[in-house]
């Protein structure tokens, strides 16, 4: 009886608990209303499809559909309700909302003429269709944060070769392949994308080994404003055909597709209406009913093939299908082809590289922007290693067309011996950056470096690979003219769970006047190798040296992948070094006592350094891979923050009590399609004279993605130039566009780019921390140059001449490697 009771007691509990949300829900419906209507343009009277429809001081919107019609359910209450369009001024209107009434209001919008332009907005149907599709797709991926995804990536390369004797029909004859297993994660807000290879192999052939093309790393967005991509390390911008641009930049035309696509598919074909400027042709399938994009088929035109001086790119073109993830239109499969052909040889080869995508994770909350590193690509350990039973059962790779040549592919064999030796070794330069990324070595200059003081010197450094949460670094080596032994550890790990971290570096080393480096994450730094070759060749010992022996310790805060700031306890001794070596290849009689370290103006003082230094570094810009060392570490559009203080106390034991900081500023901005103005501001002061001050103020170098540049060329390295300076310097990149043009057949088929640039700074000896801006009794240097890089891949020359000042030469010149 006990037990009918209870039940029955749950019984009635239950039947109470629906009564009750029953009149809960009744309520609910009770106290809401409506407001519903159509959109017009105020001038045509035609509706206005996708209008944006926000409640004010709320989240709560819509927006209408394809014929402009639509209903907006609120509760009770009055309302500020916002109508806004792309190039119509917005309309507030006020309505109160009755319940269980419908509002009926038709809205008539007013055209912006002070934002349009006849050719930015244009009034052709198919045009403004390719706008609102932009403007639509933007809105249904307001959500997406972040997703992972499962990649399959084949590439092949082949020949075209007839399929009969005499016959102009031709088939693809494969003779190299590179296959690879990824996981994509890319996070939209910051932007950060990065493809881990899981696994991958190649035909032993140097352009299977490296993926040739660096698309940005996600997949192209062909709805954005300026589409940016980085094709045989040429960066390039590209107007998307479906955007609000569109009508600018492209023909558009369009045509209803036949029964093999889905009921209401609409082709949008595009053609460039410039050929001096990269632009795509092509079509684009949109589903009418539902304004889904569903297909592209695009290539770039003519203007965009591109040209490294050893191998040359065209004919780039890109397809891309899309399937429905959750409420997102996300790819299905990517397809890359292109036609390659190198100086060695007059005919071409096809690359095609087909991409499948699977297992698409939307808005995982465990992905965070610090755990993605800043490269595009990380390799596992021992992916290449993966065995064939591992590709005989990827499930992954199911569907992509590019299987089919996969078998002729692997057994390919390059019957000429020079041709295959030539590849080992282009396969070894093509590979150098990610190589080296992955090995254990600090720097090339901690193997061997020889200069005035050491002489020859022998080294191992060693490091534990790039990780966002730490980084260890252990170096030592032996100078056999100094006869003296140096060491550096370093390190940090920030704290589980936190983003702080100890720093700790402890180091007895030679250290020129002119060095003041600490921003180095990757073993690609030439700088002491060229000035090892300079000395071995020419014999030359201008540079002050010194010993740093001593220790550096604090925490450092992490903001970003890329932000930081540091708190360090410096406790340093510094020692004057000598020359101690006349030794060069061309025999210059160098005498090492001829050569002191002393300069009248800042000699490198003997003493202890102790104090404090404050460092912060931050970098927007947004990292792109390429693939040739010069350009290894270059990043996009964004700006580069770096500060350092620095503060000598004579209270702490220091012999040297002095204040000194530096700032660093660069911003790049995009013009045109692959040109971009880039601008450096440098301000730097101290308020006494320091062991190597003239490089801590300025006359050195300023930290830029593990590439020095002098403010000066025209400044020598020995130049003092005083204790306070400031300079901006304002440096105008070409991109391909002049040297396309130019006609001399080497420059243009050489892939050279060009860039000026004006420095204009002052410079005075006054011991003060104010900065030089605006103009004190300062001295004025100021000098224009240009610039010429990529020259056959990696090279890079600077000439410049000055024009304002009294330091240094009249004419500078620069060739870096």
């Amino acid at each position: 009886m006990r037990f009918i009771n209870k039940a029955f007691q749950r019984f009635t509990l239950l039947i109470g608990c629906i009564l009750v949300s029953l009149v809960f829900i009744q309520i609910s419906v009770a106290q809401t209303g409506s407001l519903a209507g159509t959109v017009y343009d105020g001038n045509t009277k035609e509706t206005i499809p996708f209008v944006n429809i926000i409640s004010e001081g709320s989240f709560k919107g819509t927006y209408t559909n394809e014929e402009g019609k639509y209903e907006f359910v609120l509760d009770e209450g009055d309302y500020s309700i916002r109508f806004s369009s792309l190039s119509y001024l917005d309309t507030l209107v006020q309505v109160t909302i009755v319940n269980g009434e419908t509002i009926s209001l038709d809205i008539y919008l007013k055209p912006d003429f002070l934002m349009m332009d006849e050719l930015f907005v244009s009034a052709d149907r198919v045009t403004k269709k390719a706008q609102e599709l932009a403007v639509l797709r933007k809105k249904r991926n307001a959500n997406l944060r972040s997703y992972e995804a499962d990649i399959y990536k084949l590439a092949i390369l082949g020949n075209e070769i007839p399929v009969e004797k005499g016959s102009d029909e031709t088939k693809l004859s494969p003779v190299a392949f590179s296959e690879r297993q990824s996981l994509i994660q890319h996070i939209l807000k910051p932007e950060r994308y990065t493809e881990t290879l899981i696994a991958n192999r190649a035909s032993k052939n140097f352009f299977s080994e490296y993926d040739f093309f660096s698309t940005g790393g996600p997949p192209l967005n062909l709805n954005q404003e300026l589409v940016p991509l980085s094709i045989l390390s040429e960066d390039m911008t590209v107007v998307g055909p479906i955007s609000t641009r569109s009508g600018r930049f492209y023909y558009l035309s369009d045509t209803e597709e036949d029964d093999s696509w889905p009921e209401g598919t609409v082709r949008i074909d595009v053609e460039p209406k410039f050929d001096n400027r990269p632009l795509f042709e092509g079509s684009i399938w949109y589903n009418e009913i539902t304004s889904d994009i569903i297909g592209i088929d695009v290539k770039l035109n003519d203007y965009a093939s591109t040209n490294s001086g050893v191998f040359s790119i065209s004919n780039f073109r890109y397809q891309q299908t899309y399937q429905q993830v959750d409420e997102y239109w996300l790819p299905n499969k990517t397809v890359l082809s292109a036609t390659l052909k190198f100086i060695t040889s007059s005919a071409p080869i096809h690359y095609k590289d087909e991409w499948t995508w699977n297992n698409y994770r939307i808005n995982p909350t465990d992905l965070k922007a610090e755990d993605l590193e800043l490269n595009t690509s990380l390799i596992l350990p021992n992916s290449h290693r993966k065995r064939g039973s591992y590709w005989d059962t990827l499930s992954t790779k199911t569907g992509n067309e590019n299987l089919v040549y996969l078998e002729d592919a692997k057994k390919y064999v390059e019957k000429n011996r020079t041709l295959r030796m030539g590849m080992a070794v282009m396969s070894n330069f093509f590979r150098l950056p990610y190589q080296l990324e992955r090995f254990y070595l600090t720097n090339i200059s901690d193997i061997y470096h020889f200069n005035r003081v050491e002489g020859h010197y022998l080294g191992l450094g060693l490091r534990t690979p790039l990780h966002s949460n730490y980084e260890y670094r252990a170096s030592s080596g032996y100078g056999f003219s100094s006869k003296e032994a140096s060491y550096t550890i370093s390190g940090y790990n920030f704290i589980p769970g936190t983003n702080i971290a100890p720093d700790v570096t402890l180091s007895k080393e030679v250290v020129q006047q002119y060095q003041d480096y600490e921003y180095n994450r990757t073993p690609l730094d030439f700088f002491e190798l060229r000035q090892s070759m300079n000395s071995l060749m020419f014999g030359t010992s201008v540079n002050n040296y010194f010993e740093r022996k001593g220790v550096q310790a604090g925490f450092r805060v992490r903001f970003d992948v890329e932000s930081f700031f540091r708190v360090l306890y410096l406790n340093e001794s510094h020692k004057s070094l000598n020359s101690n070596t006349s030794f060069s290849l061309f025999k210059n009689k160098a005498e090492p006592d001829e050569y002191l370290n002393n300069d009248p103006v800042f000699p490198a003082q003997n003493g202890d350094i102790k104090g404090l230094s404050f460092h912060l570094h931050h970098d927007s810009r947004k990292y792109l891979r390429t693939q040739f060392l010069r350009d290894y570490n270059i990043r996009d559009f964004g700006w580069l923050a770096d500060a350092k203080f620095e503060k000598g106390v004579s209270s702490f034991g220091s012999d040297f009590d002095y204040n000194r900081y530096r700032l660093g500023l660069k911003f790049n901005i995009p013009v045109f399609s692959s040109h971009f103005i880039q601008t450096d501001l440098t301000l730097g002061a101290a308020d006494s004279g320091t062991p190597h001050q003239r490089l801590f103020n300025l006359n050195g170098y300023v930290v830029d993605d593990y590439v020095r540049a002098r403010p000066f060329n025209t400044v020598s390295f020995k130049e003092p130039i005083g204790y306070r300076s400031s300079i901006v310097k304002v440096r105008y990149k070409f991109g391909s566009s002049i040297t396309r043009n130019v006609p001399i057949n080497f420059i243009q088929k050489s892939g050279i780019l060009i860039s000026t640039f004006l420095s204009v700074g002052v410079i005075d000896d006054t011991p003060s921390l104010e900065p030089i801006l605006p103009y004190s009794n300062a001295e004025t240097q100021a000098e224009i140059g240009i610039t010429a890089f990529k020259i056959f891949g990696f090279l890079y020359a600077e000439f410049s001449r000055r024009i304002i000042g009294d330091y240094g030469n009249s004419f500078g010149m620069t060739i870096l490697f």
